[in-house]
């Protein structure tokens, strides 16, 4: 099948991104373009076996790439291969809301970018970031899996400046208190330098700069997101191992109704450690 260049491009964040919805697609590679048309297009894909659909009452449709789509996304070579994984179907249905969620917050950062004339584009932000540590005493490994790492450049008056974001999507399944646990995973990560290292982090094999880490509050109402982000910053400041870390790990946290009406530029966020004041996720916390 010869693909339009919307649809190479849409199958290329169905496999980058894994779950899409319909919506989500249009606004990510071609927000001009009309609702009819989209859903047309994509019916191509999936006629091609390169594409199929989550379908479920009263939820959006959702897309995702096949085993052939995504050895076709390989074979172009339009992205660097990660692990093409996709989870059975009925571990599919309850991560969809999911990483909907996380698609939906990049979707954020990309259309502030588009009107701003920042950089940030489909494939701006990865999913699912692992990253090993040990603590102090380099006796215990941990993990800190990133919901996503995402990169965004700030255009002002001709002066670029680019910032990367570790992205922790809570859709208020879990306690506030093991929620305020997983910061430690990002401090450890942080201050973990391998022995013989002399001292140097392991993240600066990563990063340039470590991101600053920014949780995305949903799934619920907004009134009981603003709770949940008060609970969050009292927990925090509550933990002695993350109190610690200020001055050293950037935290803040916002809630995806705030993020997608406003978009990140604007004072969305509130740092978790601190006075409470209302910042832009890219602001100066001190």
């Amino acid at each position: 099948m010869d693909l339009n260049a919307f649809q190479r491009d849409a199958l290329t964040v169905l496999y980058w991104h894994r779950l899409v919805s319909t919506e989500q697609v249009r606004r990510l590679v071609a927000p001009t373009l009309a609702p009819v048309t989209v859903r047309a297009k994509l019916a191509g894909l999936r006629s091609a076996g390169l594409a199929d659909r989550i379908t479920r009452e009263h939820r959006p449709r959702t897309w995702h790439v096949t085993p052939i789509g995504a050895e076709a996304v390989e074979a172009a070579g339009t992205v660097d291969a990660r692990a093409y994984r996709l989870p059975g179907t009925a571990v599919a249905h309850l991560l969809q809301e999911h990483t909907l969620d996380v698609v939906e917050t990049g979707l954020a950062f990309v259309e502030a970018a588009r009107s701003r004339g920042d950089e940030c584009g489909p494939l701006s932000w990865t999913p699912e970031v692992a990253h090993q540590f040990r603590d102090r005493t380099g006796d215990r490994r941990g993990v800190v899996i990133a919901d996503a790492v995402l990169h965004y450049v700030l255009e002002d008056t001709g002066r670029r400046t680019q910032r990367t974001l570790f992205v922790e999507l809570d859709r208020a399944t879990m306690p506030v208190a093991r929620l305020a646990r997983k910061l430690v995973g990002y401090i450890r990560y942080h201050d973990h330098a391998p022995t013989g290292s002399r001292q140097r982090p392991v993240w600066r094999e990563r990063y340039p700069r470590f991101p600053r880490v920014l949780i995305v509050l949903s799934g619920a109402d907004q009134p009981v997101l603003e709770r949940r982000l008060a609970d969050l910053r009292a927990h925090a400041q509550a933990m002695p191992v993350v109190s610690a870390a200020a001055g050293r790990v950037d935290m803040v946290v916002t809630t995806l109704p705030r993020l997608r009406e406003h978009g990140p530029v604007a004072p969305v966020a509130m740092p978790l450690l601190g006075d409470p004041r209302w910042v832009s996720v890219f602001g100066r916390l001190s």
